[in-house]
């Protein structure tokens, strides 16, 4: 979010915000949210992630391992934002935890172009993340389903990225020092 609440390249498709409210004419934000951790991956950097604080754990393990990383590096850290998603401020840890549980917001590493990624428990609908946010609310059944088919595309796509780059060899492109 932004300050002010209004749209940005990262706010999901058809969220109310200041700047896109839901209406009956518009139903929000236009366009689905850019892949910025892909972004910066096609770049070709040593070393992506993305990160939650609902797991602290991996959170700081990934801070430590870039910084020991020569190079450019880009950690794409989920940041709740309780007045701008329409929360109560105690679930906060919760709404990032369903975020990584719906696999709207994946956990994943890149190192060297070689994708791993971190799977749920238990994979959840995305109704679950959605529900417990007001910038969701005019949401019909027709638009929860478009979010879950898009999250299980990209969530497929991210696993064939993992098992892809495991078995292919980059050459030069992502060679480390």
């Amino acid at each position: 979010m932004n300050t002010g609440i209004q749209r940005s390249g990262s706010t999901p498709f058809h969220a109310n915000t200041s700047t896109t409210p839901a209406g009956t004419v518009v139903p929000g934000k236009q366009q689905w949210k850019k892949p910025l951790t892909d972004i910066c991956v096609a770049h070709g950097i040593p070393y992506a992630a993305t990160a939650s604080p609902h797991d602290f754990r991996d959170l700081i393990g990934k801070v430590k391992k870039a910084l020991s990383i020569k190079g450019p590096k880009f950690m794409n850290i989920m940041a709740s934002c309780n007045r701008g998603w329409r929360f109560m401020p105690n679930d906060a840890i919760e709404t990032t935890r369903l975020a990584y549980e719906t696999c709207i917001y994946p956990i994943y590493e890149v190192e060297n172009g070689v994708y791993t990624v971190k799977k749920p428990p238990k994979k959840k609908p995305v109704n679950d993340y959605l529900k417990g946010q007001a910038r969701f609310k005019h949401f019909t059944d027709e638009t929860v389903e478009q979010y879950q088919q898009a999250v299980d595309a990209r969530w497929n796509w991210l696993l064939e990225m993992e098992d892809f780059t495991r078995k292919v060899p980059f050459g030069g492109m992502f060679k480390k020092d």
